[in-house]
């Protein structure tokens, strides 16, 4: 069996996107980075002040509304075609995993260019220039060995791995349900808390930005979801790119086909496999499906589309599944 490797470069059958400037990527709805030391010293020479640090890497600064200082009006970036830009920046909502088949890429779906709209089909051609290096490589995000972790204790070889994925993938992609696909029971026991607890400590979340709402809105979900009361008129702050995203997008989408979509992408990618063996994936993406799911239904009971409301719930629960505190509680699954 080869080695992983980046090439050829892969697309999901499905997967579509096209950047239509919404720009919530361009907000503190996540880090604004990382910028590399080059890239600094690029940055600030033209721009003095424009980067800082924060979480332990250097990020490009947020003005007051939460916006990345470029950002300009409309949604498009100031130094989007400047040798200055980050290349962080340009390989949004794009990663790519070397496979023993070649380079996977894979998308973030938190965007509304992404989830929203009528968006062309993905194309490894035109992706490649964002995926490579400041030396125009080919740069990897992960890479994934001949062995894939299935359960505890149990790996599957690559050809067979990717049999039993595309299984899964073309049941998605059928319209079948998520959770039927998954087949895995959402919050299991985990050692040493309850899934209350957690929904708790992400209400609590006070800090004055997006990826803080988003936690508040998780938080929601699960104490919802366990029959607690939660506390009404939550702010979306990120109302504003979902805006533009309606206005381009007369024809709506099927909200299943966009929690189907999204579940794939997060399959596709394997990044769970870094995390632990596929049963614990399952677990933890019905986790989030159901807690997608909770989250639509309040965002459309509130007057919003049926699409906008998944779109908006898939930027939550997939902001909340990169926070090292999520890792961390599902470190403690043993699924």
């Amino acid at each position: 069996m080869s080695r992983p490797r980046l090439r050829p470069l892969l697309v999901r059958e499905g997967a579509r996107f096209a950047c239509s400037g919404d720009g919530l990527c361009c907000t503190d709805a996540h880090l604004l980075g990382p910028v590399r030391a080059a890239e600094r010293r690029a940055l600030e020479a033209r721009h003095p002040g424009s980067t800082t640090r924060t979480e332990g890497m250097v990020v490009l600064r947020a003005g007051p509304t939460g916006a990345c200082g470029f950002l300009e009006a409309g949604g498009r970036c100031a130094i989007h075609h400047a040798p200055e830009k980050p290349r962080t920046c340009h390989r949004y909502p794009f990663l790519l995993v070397a496979t023993p088949d070649g380079g996977r890429i894979g998308t973030d779906h938190r965007c509304p260019c992404r989830t929203m709209g009528a968006r062309p089909v993905l194309d490894a051609a035109t992706v490649e220039p964002s995926l490579r290096d400041a030396r125009g490589r080919l740069e990897s995000d992960r890479h994934v060995d001949a062995d894939v972790p299935m359960a505890l204790g149990v790996h599957l070889d690559w050809v067979s791995y990717r049999a039993a994925e595309a299984v899964l993938l073309g049941r998605l992609q059928a319209g079948e349900r998520v959770e039927a696909v998954l087949a895995s029971p959402p919050m299991p026991p985990f050692e040493g808390g309850g899934w209350e607890d957690v929904g708790r400590d992400l209400a609590e979340d006070d800090r004055p930005m997006r990826w803080s709402r988003a936690n508040q809105w998780a938080g929601d979900a699960l104490l919802g979801l366990h029959g607690h009361p939660v506390a009404p008129g939550r702010p979306r702050p990120w109302s504003d790119a979902f805006d533009r995203a309606q206005a381009r997008s007369p024809v709506p989408r099927d909200p299943e086909a966009m929690l189907a979509d999204w579940v794939a992408d997060a399959i596709w990618t394997l990044e769970w496999a870094f995390r632990g063996p596929f049963t614990l994936a399952r677990a933890e993406l019905s986790t989030r499906a159901a807690m997608a799911r909770w989250i639509a239904a309040r965002i459309e009971a509130e007057g919003a589309r049926p699409d906008r409301s998944m779109a908006e719930a898939l930027l939550v629960v997939e902001l909340v599944g990169l926070s090292d505190p999520w890792a961390d509680l599902w470190a403690r699954v043993r699924a």
